[in-house]
């Protein structure tokens, strides 16, 4: 884990990453998808079942959702398959409504793609697999506790193997973040998603990392500033909204904090989590983590009402231990319709936070509320010291 908390002149551009020919992967290797039909055939026949729409719900309409992507569909002049189909999509006003209804299981990773990486320049993956990265051992330490209840993971030459090789790629393309346990979480979740596509999957998860919407580099470097900045966001939206909250005692740890570090991997049904990075993708996740949060405890306030400290501990240790019981698509609602966060208020608190605690990410997100300034600001900042555009 490297040090990102600092200025911009602190941290070498193009840093040279040591190794040997010998640490190079082949070139077959990095084929995608080679080991999903075995998987399929052999292990697991309802592997999709995985990544399928969230269950209907009458708050936000989702059992229209196929519906309405079928009518927004038979609109499109030309469209011969699924990604050409979204790409079309993309340019209409409707599609990101489309998409917090939850796409098609067959559309869904087509239209994170189009989300994440639409007009953005595509980096070489091979590139950043020339030689393995210096924190290399903490990768493959955590590769083995990654979702090892899922039959992609569990062997080593398919799923096991794509998402060392995505982590190892992301700590040379980002050496002043390097890799941080909780990436591990979330590669591995977009890879799912991707049908295992590890190229596109390093692509989305670079734009996850780097993009102005996202900036999760920061939720992942030293100190973990997007991190500190959301939880103070949180609560202070607590306090406002759920007075009868009572968090006094709570260590975020034991909550809050295993949300926004695991995008909600480790505390969500995975076909929850997937619905809810739907939100993510339209939202980004500067502002949709905390709106997300937000609608978690809006629809089980009742319940949480209730618990004591202990009772957080318990019932976030993952979701196989917990007994909170909500509606995914009531909780997307509540995010978009009663937790929208405005953009001034994020200028407003990162703007307060940096006279206590300076960082760089404070530093861009004081600019969140006029988009073309804030923009221009990463894309320097990224430039400057990754070297990405």
């Amino acid at each position: 884990m490297g040090n990102n908390n600092v200025c911009l002149g602190e941290i070498q551009n193009n840093v040279p990453r040591q190794g040997s020919p010998d640490t190079k992967w082949k070139r077959e290797d990095l084929k995608s998808g080679s080991c999903v039909q075995t998987l399929i055939d052999k292990e697991n026949n309802n592997f999709f079942k995985m990544v399928q729409c969230g269950p209907s719900t009458p708050y936000y309409r989702n059992e229209h959702s196929a519906q309405r992507w079928s009518q927004a569909i038979a609109t499109l002049n030309y469209a011969d398959d699924i990604q050409t189909t979204v790409n079309l999509l993309y340019n209409k006003p409707e599609f990101e409504e489309l998409v917090l209804l939850g796409p098609p299981k067959q559309y869904r990773w087509a239209t994170w793609k189009a989300l994440l990486t639409n007009g953005k320049m595509q980096l070489s993956y091979e590139k950043y697999l020339e030689y393995m990265p210096i924190d290399v051992k903490n990768i493959l330490k955590d590769i083995d506790r990654t979702l090892v209840n899922h039959a992609l993971f569990k062997h080593e030459n398919c799923g096991q193997e794509q998402l060392k090789r995505i982590l190892c790629a992301i700590s040379n393309a980002l050496p002043g973040v390097g890799y941080c346990q909780g990436m591990n979480f979330v590669c591995a979740l977009t890879l799912i998603v991707s049908g295992c596509d590890e190229h596109k999957t390093f692509q989305c998860f670079m734009q996850m990392l780097t993009n102005e919407k996202h900036l999760l580099c920061f939720n992942f470097c030293h100190d973990m500033p997007l991190h500190f900045f959301f939880t103070k966001l949180i609560h202070h939206l607590i306090r406002k909204k759920f007075p009868k909250l009572n968090l006094k005692n709570v260590n975020d740890s034991l909550w809050i904090s295993k949300m926004i570090l695991s995008l909600f991997i480790y505390v969500f049904k995975l076909d929850d989590c997937i619905r809810c990075w739907d939100y993510l993708m339209v939202r980004g996740m500067i502002r949709g983590i905390p709106e997300l949060i937000l609608g978690f405890i809006d629809v089980t306030q009742k319940q949480l009402e209730q618990f004591k400290e202990e009772d957080y501990g318990f019932n976030f240790q993952g979701h196989e231990s917990s007994i909170i019981q909500f509606n995914v698509g009531e909780l997307i609602y509540a995010a978009k319709q009663k937790h929208n966060i405005d953009r001034q208020l994020i200028s407003r608190l990162a703007t307060k936070m940096k006279k206590s605690k300076p960082s760089q990410l404070l530093d861009l997100l004081s600019h969140f509320e006029n988009i073309q300034t804030y923009r221009k600001h990463v894309q320097f900042y990224m430039k400057t010291i990754f070297d990405l555009y």
